[in-house]
């Protein structure tokens, strides 16, 4: 199985294979790692079981766990979005929980909205539920710097 990711640098559409551990994903026409890319440029990169592990092996990644019919979820999102463009220093994803059933029952997802904060790729902390933006930012300083 595989995922089509576009490039943020150069806008080529790739086709990214389930890659083992250790491999990344970089664009084949730049050369740029995709979820870096993706995750710079303002929005945050969808994830899937397929391409996990690989997109968030190296940096500080805020992974948001959701669904569609999740209201808290939808109260979230303009918040997760609003942080992508505002910062940096830390790349953003988003896994729907209901689409992506290996990798949330990997991390134990119960209940969401859940982020997960990831350094190079290890778990480092989590919050839970439809929480203030400040929430977050006080979070992104607690785990990350």
């Amino acid at each position: 199985m595989s995922d089509v990711i576009r490039c943020a640098s150069c806008g080529q559409l790739n086709r990214v294979p389930d890659l083992g551990s250790g491999k990344r994903a970089v664009c084949g026409q730049c050369k740029t790692p995709l979820a870096a890319a993706a995750a710079h440029n303002g929005h945050p990169v969808e994830l899937s079981d397929s391409n996990f592990k690989s997109m968030i092996g190296n940096g500080d990644y805020i992974v948001d766990f959701w669904a569609g019919w999740c209201g808290p979820c939808r109260i979230i999102a303009p918040v997760i979005e609003q942080l992508a463009s505002e910062r940096n220093d830390v790349h953003f994803a988003k896994v729907n929980v209901d689409e992506n059933p290996r990798t949330s029952a990997a991390f134990g997802v119960q209940s969401i909205p859940m982020l997960v904060f990831f350094r190079n790729g290890a778990e480092v902390g989590r919050v839970t539920g439809a929480v203030p933006k400040a929430q977050i930012e006080n979070a992104i300083t607690r785990y990350f710097h």
